[in-house]
């Protein structure tokens, strides 16, 4: 009876066992960059945001893109909210794009911030208050996603 109750208990136990469903993170494999030309906004200046992305391997990798957008820019306050696009999204146009990078290539992609809730110069959108932002961009193509960690820029 003894025997009889611990192997039903043993078959109960590892009858049980489920594996947890892991979605994976995409795969990183192309380099991604985010600078700026100031990191300290007075009121009335405008940064040039430059994003490059490189391609590391030895042979050509071809990116496809579902839309029009391929390296997108967010600005984000201390909380880790977007600001900039003040929408929190891009409207891309619904076709889609290639971008091709030879081995060992980069290519840049800019847009300029003056400190305002929607990208462009200084003064051409109401501006977020003072603080520490933080700019980053990714790369969301068909293949891979590429993520280029956050930069800090002071607004005055």
């Amino acid at each position: 009876m003894h025997r009889s109750l611990t192997a039903l208990l043993l078959l109960g136990v590892f009858a049980c066992v489920e594996e947890a469903t892991v979605t994976p993170f995409p795969v990183q494999d192309l380099v991604a960059t985010i600078t700026t030309s100031d990191r300290d906004l007075q009121p009335g200046e405008t940064a040039t945001l430059t994003v490059s992305v490189t391609n590391p391997f030895e042979e050509e990798v071809q990116l496809t893109f579902p839309t029009s957008c391929q390296a997108v820019v967010f600005i984000r306050d201390s909380r880790g909210r977007v600001t900039t696009p003040a929408s929190r999204q891009y409207l891309c146009a619904a076709v889609s794009s290639v971008l091709i990078l030879a081995a060992g290539e980069t290519k840049t992609f800019t847009s300029v911030w003056g400190g305002g809730v929607e990208f462009g110069a200084a003064g051409s959108s109401d501006r977020v208050p003072p603080g520490s932002y933080y700019a980053s961009a990714e790369l969301r193509s068909d293949q891979t996603h590429a993520i280029a960690f956050p930069i800090t820029i002071v607004v005055h």
